[in-house]
């Protein structure tokens, strides 16, 4: 995933809400500097399979900065057209990331005895 659009806005400003809605309205999942991150989907299944893939992608970038400036090695900056071949070649169907996230409701259903939905 590429950075779209770099926002500035305060927060809790209209301008910086419909700044979030519009690039969500074009991708699944935006980062929110200092905030975290935002994702959505046809289904929630679809939104939590993306909100873990996204979180995954992120430890792991984090890691490979940490270890690299451990080293004093500098990032390598992908160009585009390499990033939209790995999207690709990594995208899956609404299916699949349907059964992504199956598994982990059903563990959470049955170690809280669904109390978490209370």
């Amino acid at each position: 995933m590429r950075l779209i659009c770099r926002s500035h806005g305060v927060v809790l400003s209209s301008e910086e809400g419909q700044r979030i809605a519009k690039s969500l309205g074009k991708h699944s999942a935006v980062i929110l500097q200092n905030h975290g991150l935002l994702t959505v989907g046809r289904t929630v299944d679809e939104a939590v399979a993306h909100f873990g893939s996204m979180d995954r992608c992120c430890a792991a970038q984090l890691l490979a900065d940490a270890a690299a400036a451990g080293r004093g090695i500098k990032p390598t900056i992908i160009d585009d057209e390499d990033a939209k071949f790995t999207h690709d070649a990594l995208t899956c169907s609404a299916d699949m990331r349907y059964l992504m996230f199956a598994p982990a409701y059903e563990e959470i259903m049955a170690s809280s005895k669904g109390e978490f939905l209370l």
